[in-house]
C-alpha cells in the first residue's frame, strides 16, 4: 500500500513538473560558473530568504525546485553544463504572482 501512494505522489510530481516546464521560460541565460557553483549560489539565497527548495538531477545538470503547498512546484531552475560553463533555464508556474526574488536571484548568481 505505501509503495502505491509513493508511486502515484511521484508521478503527479513528474507531470507537475512537466506542467512548469511547458510554459514559456522567464529567462534564459549562461554563465561562466559550474553547475555546482551556480546551483548552490541560486538554492543558498532562495534558502536564506524562507523558500524551500529542494532538487533533481538532470543529465549533465541539476534542477532546483521550489514546491508549492499544495504539491507540484512554482519555480523550476534547470541548470545543465557545457564547455564554457553552465546554461539555464528558469521556469514559474504563475509568473505574475511569484516573486521577482527568483530571477533576480538567478541574475546575481550569473
Amino acid at each position: 500500500m505505501g509503495l502505491t501512494i509513493f508511486a502515484i505522489l511521484a508521478l503527479t510530481g513528474c507531470k507537475s513538473l512537466d506542467s512548469v516546464r511547458s510554459k514559456q521560460p522567464v529567462d534564459t541565460g549562461v554563465t561562466n560558473k559550474n553547475v555546482n557553483e551556480f546551483s548552490a549560489c541560486v538554492s543558498s539565497t532562495w534558502a536564506r530568504n524562507g523558500t524551500s527548495v529542494t532538487s533533481l538531477p538532470l543529465e549533465n545538470g541539476i534542477s532546483i525546485l521550489v514546491p508549492q503547498a499544495m504539491g507540484g512546484y512554482d519555480v523550476v531552475l534547470d541548470v545543465t553544463g557545457n564547455d564554457a560553463g553552465s546554461s539555464y533555464v528558469l521556469y514559474e508556474r504563475i509568473p505574475a504572482l511569484t516573486s521577482a526574488l527568483y530571477e533576480e536571484t538567478v541574475k546575481l548568481c550569473r
